[in-house]
């Protein structure tokens, strides 16, 4: 029988919504039968908002079973208190997340929580520590490394199909000049910015290719060389950040990644990340944070891939639209979840909590080498905010 994961959500907002809808999916249109999902509580800063986001959701994804079921709590609270509750999925703005997780973990709640985790990397090991404490499943949402693509690139890059990987680009730039001042993605006291809203996903191409292959493990993982330029818009935050990275391989090399993300431009459709290998390369179609395709070019030898005038003597396409039942792309990821908290694992081997910590890390010295701090309430250990 599948086990079935117990869901509470936190916050009601865009990111939420499109978490539900995919829970709301039945799992074997994605051919998962082993787990499967419900929402048993919402919990938001009123009842009226929590009921009003249970209606809106439920109608548009045409469902109504279990729908009358759902707890719909007027504070958080009352949600962490729910023993129906298996875990707390938190989709509140990053810039809460360090308090809102904080209380669930403390609460006794394991808790998947949207990319990024926290604010800073201390915060996100102050957070990480208490899960351990408490033997609670902790991770960072973040969908991507779950979705089909993501297995896919990596089966094909370590086929060496493209030979050695010795450079990756990543990017993910948005447009969001138009919005104001007040929008999360601008406003200092949301932890606007780019690099945590926007960041996470190339950051995610190049660790599915470039850091070992994941595993649950206490030991800390290298922290790669930074090197960052960052450009601010007129509230201080970052407007756009490319970075070059360098990244220790297993056989002693050095290759460098390179991110960039932006929200005062559109990355092109055509492509979103580019590796070069000794013998080919490959290009991965837009958008970023759910890849629609890939091709890799392979050519003869390394001696023929360095010659421009040679052409590959092999490419192949891995195409992933449709989505199956046209779900968003969440449900891999809470599928995920539920296994883990059948199997009584308290973190993913495929989204290992040291992964989680290096990017903050990482995001810590881009903001460094930038000179960008948030607002004092926003970077401190002190949760009650």
């Amino acid at each position: 029988m599948a086990h079935t994961c117990r869901w509470g959500i936190l916050a009601t907002g865009w990111i939420s919504t499109k978490f539900v809808l995919d829970l709301l999916v039945d799992p074997t249109t994605r051919n998962v039968t082993d787990v499967k999902h419900q929402v048993v509580a919402v919990g938001s800063r009123s009842a009226e908002s929590a009921a009003k986001f249970v209606d809106s959701v439920w109608t548009e994804a045409g469902v109504t079973e279990g729908k009358d079921q759902v707890k719909r709590y007027g504070s958080y609270d009352e949600l962490f208190s729910d023993s129906n509750v298996d875990c707390i999925y938190v989709g509140s703005p990053h810039s809460h997340h360090y308090a809102h997780v904080h209380a669930a973990l403390s609460a006794g709640k394991n808790v998947l929580c949207e990319k990024s985790l926290t604010v800073n990397a201390p915060q996100a090991a102050a957070l990480i520590q208490l899960a351990r404490d408490k033997s609670l499943f902790f991770m960072e949402a973040v969908w991507t490394r779950f979705q089909p693509y993501s297995y896919k690139v990596q089966e094909v890059i370590r086929s060496g199909v493209i030979g050695d990987v010795v450079a990756v680009q990543a990017e993910l730039c948005a447009d969001f000049t138009s919005q104001s001042d007040e929008h999360r993605l601008r406003n200092p006291y949301l932890a606007g910015g780019a690099l945590l809203d926007l960041g996470p996903y190339p950051w995610t191409q190049l660790a599915l290719l470039l850091l070992p292959p994941s595993k649950t493990s206490t030991d800390p993982l290298p922290v790669p060389k930074v090197a960052a330029s960052v450009l601010k818009t007129s509230t201080g935050v970052d407007s756009s950040v490319v970075a070059a990275l360098t990244f220790p391989q297993a056989d002693g090399r050095l290759v460098h990644g390179t991110l960039t993300t932006a929200q005062d431009r559109q990355t092109a459709h055509t492509r979103c990340v580019f590796v070069q290998g000794t013998k080919g390369y490959l290009e991965v179609a837009f958008p970023t944070y759910r890849p629609r395709a890939f091709t890799y070019y392979a050519y003869d030898s390394v001696e023929q891939a360095g010659d421009p005038s040679a052409a590959p003597i092999k490419s192949e396409t891995f195409e992933f639209e449709p989505r199956p039942a046209d779900i968003w792309g969440f449900g891999w990821e809470a599928d995920e979840v539920a296994r883990c908290l059948r199997d009584g694992k308290k973190e993913s081997e495929r989204m290992p909590l040291r992964e989680t910590l290096l990017m903050m890390q990482v995001f810590d010295e881009i903001r460094k080498q930038g000179e960008f701090v948030y607002p004092e309430e926003l970077e401190t250990l002190d949760f009650a905010q």
